[in-house]
């Protein structure tokens, strides 16, 4: 049976997808081909028709993990002040939502120890990404210039991150809570 060419992009945005939310989730060891094609209603034979390697598949994952964040998390109207705009990203990225929900969050949180550990190739090529997220963010970072956004871009983001990830090994809801207040309060008040 022959398909489509739009059935086989279709397909391979599926699998994407689909490994986006796998390896947040479980981490990129955690998530094999396997369960990714399973998880996308498909055989692990059609794997090779979308994909070189494991590899090439988690960058295109880390991609889609990223313009997700995107997508959810900054202001829909490009217009918005800078303040607002940064307010909204800050906020919405240390929320409970996105605490408890690492299938649907930045995979920076989700992955950063697994990327640390990754070989260099794939270091280099999510390391392009980053900067490409970097990118599609600055609108909103606060900054009198570019060096000093890009300094509140690094540090906004390591210690969202990391608050993201302390916040995750808690049980207690409320001591989670009160790690994310803490951290979007501090940003929101000196950047």
């Amino acid at each position: 049976m022959r398909y489509t060419p739009q059935h086989k992009a279709q397909t391979h945005s599926r699998i994407v997808k689909h490994a986006s939310r796998q390896f947040r989730s479980r981490g990129l060891s955690g998530a094999g081909v396997a369960e990714v094609m399973h998880a996308s209603g498909l055989t692990v034979g059609g794997f090779y028709k979308h994909f070189r390697s494991k590899d090439n598949l988690l960058v295109e994952a880390i991609e889609e993990s990223l313009k997700d964040v995107r997508q959810k998390l900054l202001p829909r109207d490009k217009a918005v002040p800078v303040e607002e705009g940064w307010k909204e990203f800050v906020t919405g990225y240390l929320s409970m939502k996105h605490c408890e929900h690492p299938e649907q969050g930045c995979p920076l949180a989700a992955l950063a120890g697994d990327i640390s550990r990754a070989k260099p190739s794939l270091k280099k090529d999510v390391a392009v990404l980053f900067k490409q997220h970097r990118g599609a963010i600055m609108a909103f970072v606060p900054g009198r210039n570019i060096a000093e956004k890009e300094t509140n871009f690094i540090v906004a983001m390591a210690a969202m991150s990391g608050a993201i990830s302390f916040a995750r090994t808690m049980v207690d809801p409320e001591v989670r809570q009160n790690i994310l207040d803490t951290v979007r309060d501090h940003l929101l008040s000196s950047l």
